[in-house]
């Protein structure tokens, strides 16, 4: 769209989102579920305070007559995995104009591509400015579909504890991430975040009213 990659980037991004609207909703929905036998959770942590293996199994039990995965909330993300790897692999040569030969031959082959976004963003080469601004939308996204943990006698289920250590290692890795890996990967990262953020926001919304 106009010649700028970076306005391909989000409208790519938008229509991403808007697919994974119906798995996002099942993730959350998922998530929502796990606070919801948070009281029954906290009985069998109390109950096998003392037994570990225990207290996995009877949780592992729980978990599976509810009909509840707690890992569920990684599915968007590692559906995303593919996406991820395509965007990288378009921008990691620069746009190589030797690449733009195994174009199909029905597309016009372009004398070359430029890709410099909004006249400044490099998307073939990292950006560690733009990787915070990527790390605090994951931190954001991740924050806010987190469900509600539970003081349990200073212990926490499996799933809290991977869930609480995911919000910190996700969004450091982001910025690890953003200085090697091209800014499209970030651009795309950021935007997926908002759109997200705002989705959720709506969600809840919807949610509370019904």
């Amino acid at each position: 769209p106009g010649g700028d990659f970076g306005v391909a980037v989000i409208a790519f991004t938008f229509i991403v989102r808007i697919i994974f609207i119906p798995l996002h909703w099942k993730a959350r929905a998922a998530q929502q579920n796990l606070a919801l036998i948070q009281p029954e959770v906290k009985k069998i942590q109390e109950k096998y305070k003392n037994d570990r293996e225990g207290q996995g199994r009877a949780l592992m039990e729980l978990y599976a007559e509810k009909k509840i995965n707690p890992m569920s909330g990684c599915l968007p993300i590692l559906v995303q995995l593919p996406i991820l790897f395509a965007i990288f692999s378009i921008f990691r040569s620069g746009f190589d104009p030797n690449v733009l030969d195994y174009l199909y031959a029905f597309i016009p082959r372009p004398d070359a591509v430029n890709p410099v976004a909004f006249g400044f963003l490099d998307l073939s080469k990292g950006n560690v400015i733009l990787g915070f601004f990527a790390a605090l939308t994951q931190y954001i996204q991740t924050k806010i579909t987190l469900p509600p943990a539970a003081p349990i006698s200073g212990r926490h289920d499996f799933s809290q504890i991977f869930q609480k250590q995911s919000l910190y290692i996700q969004t450091l890795l982001v910025i690890w991430w953003s200085y090697w890996l091209p800014a499209a990967l970030t651009l795309y990262w950021t935007l997926f975040n908002i759109f997200g953020i705002v989705q959720d926001t709506l969600m809840s919304r919807l949610t509370k009213k019904k």
